[in-house]
């Protein structure tokens, strides 16, 4: 008998499995991301905040400066400071409804005066402090009519009479005549601002003034 041929092929070796490349990238990515997201959210937040603010300084300025303009135009009309809240009003409408704390608008005997103190809580009338006198205007105060429906009668809240809110330094007194020194007439806005996010705290205060010199009558 005859032994039978021994093949001289080995068996196949068996083949090691490789491992899936890049799931460790993925979870480093995972953890990258978890970490720089808040940061980067954060960061357009605080963006979107501080122009939120920087346009509501913008908008008090621009209601203090058309708030002074209608102070010249007016000068000593009885309506001229309800004149000047409804420029004032007007002037911060594009921060939304209701941004104005208060207005004062106030006399200086010259130019770098600065306004009365007490006109930031109360009016000061002319026999208090006859150079720096003051009418502040606060809430419904800023949305008073001067007129009634018929056009031609005064309210009383406007008119200098003795319950009037200009009554402490009536717009008839203001001097617009070359015989003495022309007066120089302060609008003071200050506005209240809410943060959305609360980064920068809940709200903030801004306060713009603007002075201009009635123009004389008698040129």
């Amino acid at each position: 008998m005859f032994d039978l041929p021994v093949s001289s092929r080995r068996p196949p070796a068996s083949v090691p499995r490789r491992r899936v490349a890049g799931g460790g990238q993925r979870g480093a990515s995972l953890v990258e991301g978890a970490i720089v997201a808040p940061a980067f959210f954060l960061f357009v937040l605080s963006i979107v905040e501080l122009g939120l603010l920087a346009h509501h300084e913008l908008a008090t300025a621009n209601a203090s400066r058309q708030g002074a303009r209608a102070a010249a135009v007016f000068d000593t009309e009885l309506r001229a400071d309800h004149e000047i809240l409804q420029a004032v009003v007007a002037g911060a409408a594009s921060v939304g409804p209701n941004p104005i704390e208060f207005v004062v608008v106030y006399r200086i005997a010259e130019v770098g005066q600065a306004m009365n103190p007490t006109c930031l809580v109360r009016s000061v009338d002319v026999g208090e402090d006859p150079d720096r006198p003051c009418n502040r205007y606060a809430g419904p105060d800023l949305s008073a009519d001067v007129y009634e429906a018929d056009g031609v009668t005064l309210t009383g809240a406007f008119g200098c009479g003795a319950s009037a809110l200009d009554r402490y330094w009536c717009p008839q007194d203001r001097i617009t005549t070359l015989s003495g020194p022309l007066d120089l007439v302060g609008v003071h806005v200050e506005t209240d601002h809410r943060f959305l996010t609360g980064l920068f705290g809940t709200n903030r205060a801004l306060a713009d003034a603007t002075v201009v010199q009635i123009e004389p009558d008698d040129l």
